[in-house]
């Protein structure tokens, strides 16, 4: 057999009080290698972690994430040997959230150690998740994303959010705190609203981290005060690049105590 001809997916099994099938095929492209299971974690208890290794040449990482509690969780990907913040998501009471690292990281992840922080605001964390890792030429479209919208048995097939990507985080810490989200490719019409919690003013920025473009500059959030802050009113007309961003939060000689919300659309009207 031609061995450039041999290509095979990943086998993995989970078993759940949810029973949440594992789709039989995580990377089911003609253009797949290899791909190796990274973890496989179901807690129910407050702020868990999750460890797990990305090897050299598998840094494409699939994530599937379902809450199974009634708290919205909050969980954050972290390169540990680094100390580099991938991502911030949250996922409501009972959802489900997939996400790729193609749609953010065309290269790939840092190769090394990474943990998962899961947070549920002080509350039980009832969550199940797992990640699958793929070599630099994997294409991780799956029956996940191909059949999205329909209905099966036995495979995972999750209904893509409308706007394409949602994200919102708590933001506590220091007097300077930093907080992540990704664009998606195609999404790049933004909203975000930024809610300062605390009796002092604080001051935001936005960046673009592979480029290091700027889009807000040090802008001023009165206390218990909220900014809302869209691409379309800024004259984005094509939105913004695609890729990861970092917001960085100042509150002086306080500690920063606000949280932000946004949504990615392919459209203008979308916001």
């Amino acid at each position: 057999m031609n061995k450039n001809k041999l290509f095979f997916a990943s086998a993995l099994s989970i078993c759940l009080l949810e029973a949440v099938a594992i789709p039989s095929a995580i990377f089911a492209s003609s253009d797949v290698t290899k791909s190796r299971d990274v973890f496989n974690d179901t807690f129910d208890r407050k702020d868990p972690v999750s460890h797990f290794v990305l090897v050299p040449g598998y840094g494409h990482l699939k994530i599937f994430v379902k809450n199974r509690g009634n708290s919205t969780i909050t969980f954050s990907l972290v390169h540990k040997d680094s100390g580099k913040l991938y991502i911030t998501k949250t996922v409501g009471a009972g959802k489900e959230l997939p996400w790729n690292s193609l749609d953010s990281f065309s290269q790939g992840l840092r190769s090394g150690n990474y943990e998962i922080q899961w947070r549920a605001g002080g509350n039980i964390v009832n969550v199940t998740a797992w990640g699958v890792s793929g070599t630099d030429s994997a294409n991780t479209s799956t029956t996940v994303t191909q059949n999205a919208g329909t209905t099966t048995t036995g495979d995972r097939v999750i209904t893509p959010q409308k706007m394409g990507n949602s994200f919102g985080s708590r933001v506590q810490g220091g007097a300077t705190v930093q907080s992540a989200f990704e664009v998606p490719r195609g999404y790049g019409h933004v909203k975000l609203t930024l809610k300062n919690n605390s009796s002092y003013p604080v001051k935001v920025s936005l960046t673009h981290n592979d480029s290091g473009k700027e889009y807000i500059s040090g802008a001023t959030i009165s206390p218990r005060s909220s900014l809302t802050w869209k691409s379309t009113d800024k004259g984005i007309t094509d939105g913004l690049r695609s890729g990861s961003y970092t917001l960085q939060w100042r509150g002086g000689n306080y500690d920063v105590n606000a949280e932000f919300n946004g949504v990615a659309g392919s459209q203008p009207g979308d916001l």
